[in-house]
């Protein structure tokens, strides 16, 4: 069924129907913006801006899928109420706004005068990643989403399948991978050095591809989509091996648990396993905050210090049973047990509960406040998001491996990451479940309380009965095939703000369609 989007009051509107707290600084009118490379940055800048600002917001997934014992609130989102859920907007308008500005770029290069070839692709590059990395998420967080032909159209767009948004996005991380250099080698105006691993790259294109194709590949196996999973599968495998093999830049696992919590915390420190990281800018105002919206959730006392240990039910989001941990990484040589939680050992009881306290995030920043009762207030945790690093790429390999049935390469990479962590290598004592969960479940204690994959990681391998709660739990194929794994599209890429449809040829997504009805107004 071909779905329909106006897709411009999106696009068009641009910047201002984002809601942002404050626009680039550089943003320039775009009616002349793009005749010398100076005034094209200003475009290249705003991807990136937001792409910081977008890219890590994604609280409906983060909700459901992050391990935990326990939510301090929206706990009826992660039971995916359709209350709630329909409430949700997954940045539908926010991941639009940066293919817009990609397609504005793209659309506009060609008259900007004097660009050097490595330039132009230095730009071009950071454009197509951007739109690669954004139609990615859309896919994973709407299933079918609109694909624009470009900046300058104002037309209905329809609704394209899922596989055809993964294509675009495919295609779009290809064209960055082509014309990118690896990180080291990038360059800025004026050939200022760049040492921001958010800009895009050969390697985090090929992290993103591998993502992609991981992606692409598990929900056509699981759900009877058209394509080849097995050639996806060893795409993903393909791009992965580029970047364990330091063929496309120069990156290593950190030396040990305590290393990698160390340059976690420590956003000035040279992480060798960061691939792609959304930069935390500190002096954007005395009020910005990390991009790494996970690592804030599991915030907690002693790191916090304007927290005490008995505000945990309180004042924690995401909240962790010692139990939990210890049913986790039962190994007692995994050292990331010990630097993954405070004091782990020692009791951290409130309420009759013993709480395990995150402790991979060990820095904050603080404003001060004369009134308040420490002399400041809570500002962020002071960390980068660290989205894919080395050992997310690894494990994502090791899946991919499995699902070849190429066994002895899968557990090679796993204990890759056991090895690291101290533990003891595959198939141990600790080992409950086949290779495939292993795999899973290494990807939980590896990353836990760092990023938003866990939602994903679960779709991917087909755990959401085992994994995942409430409503999730009695969905039936009919309810998935329809789109109960995704968000609804947002009432107002349909709406006006009053409920009254404004584009009559749209359709929302067939589960949602009924929960949707009480917003809208024919």
């Amino acid at each position: 069924m071909k779905k329909q989007l106006l897709i411009a009051t999106i696009c068009v509107a641009g910047l201002v129907s984002c809601d942002l707290d404050q626009v680039p600084e550089n943003q320039v009118t775009y009616n002349n913006a793009f005749k010398s490379e100076n005034e094209l940055n200003a475009t290249t800048s705003s991807i990136l801006y937001f792409e910081n600002i977008y890219i890590g917001k994604n609280d409906p997934f983060i909700a459901a899928g992050a391990k935990v014992d326990n939510l301090g609130w929206n706990n009826d989102l992660r039971e995916w109420n359709p209350r709630y859920v329909k409430e949700q907007d997954g940045q539908w308008g926010g991941l639009y706004n940066i293919i817009y500005e990609a397609n504005l770029l793209l659309d506009n290069i060609g008259s900007t005068e004097g660009l050097s070839e490595d330039r132009y692709n230095f730009h071009v590059g950071q454009a197509y990643f951007a739109m690669g990395l954004s139609y990615f998420f859309l896919a994973q967080r709407y299933g079918d989403c609109v694909i624009t032909n470009n900046s300058k159209d104002v037309v209905m767009y329809g609704r394209s399948p899922m596989t055809e948004v993964l294509k675009k996005a495919i295609a779009s991380a290809e064209s960055a991978y082509n014309v990118l250099p690896t990180y080291d080698k990038l360059k800025g105006l004026n050939n200022a050095t760049i040492t921001s691993r958010q800009y895009a790259s050969k390697g985090n294109s090929a992290a993103l591809l591998a993502q992609i194709y991981a992606w692409k590949g598990s929900v056509e196996e699981l759900y009877g989509l058209e394509g080849n999973p097995k050639e996806d599968y060893q795409k993903a495998i393909d791009y992965a091996t580029l970047l364990v093999e330091g063929k496309v830049g120069n990156y290593s696992l950190c030396s040990d648990p305590e290393d990698l919590c160390y340059k976690l915390s420590h956003p000035d420190e040279t992480n060798p396993e960061a691939i792609f990281t959304l930069t935390f800018d500190k002096a954007r105002s005395e009020y910005s905050q990390t991009p790494n919206d996970v690592a804030t959730a599991y915030l907690s006392w002693p790191v916090k210090e304007t927290a005490q240990m008995g505000n945990i039910p309180n004042d924690n989001y995401c909240q962790l049973y010692t139990s939990t941990i210890n049913e986790m990484y039962q190994d007692p040589n995994d050292q990331r047990r010990s630097a993954f939680f405070y004091q782990i050992d020692e009791p951290h009881e409130v309420d009759g509960i013993d709480y395990a306290i995150p402790y991979k995030f060990r820095e904050c920043l603080y404003n001060q406040n004369e009134f308040s009762e420490t002399g400041k207030d809570f500002r962020s945790v002071d960390a980068d998001y660290v989205y894919w690093r080395l050992a997310d790429i690894i494990l994502l390999r090791a899946e991919c491996y499995n699902k070849l049935g190429q066994t002895d390469l899968a557990i090679n990479d796993l204990n890759k990451i056991r090895e690291r962590a101290g533990a003891e290598a595959y198939p141990s004592i600790y080992d409950e479940g086949d290779l495939k969960k292993a795999i899973f479940q290494e990807r939980e204690k590896e990353l836990i309380g760092e990023n938003d994959e866990r939602y994903y990681d679960i779709i991917r391998n087909n755990y959401i009965q085992e994994e995942l709660y409430g409503k999730f739990q009695v969905l039936t194929n009919n309810d998935i095939k329809n789109g109960a794994l995704f968000l609804p599209i947002p009432s107002n890429a349909y709406s006006d703000r009053d409920g009254k449809i404004t584009n009559t040829m749209m359709r929302q997504t067939t589960y949602w369609m009924p929960y949707m009805l009480s917003l809208i107004h024919i």
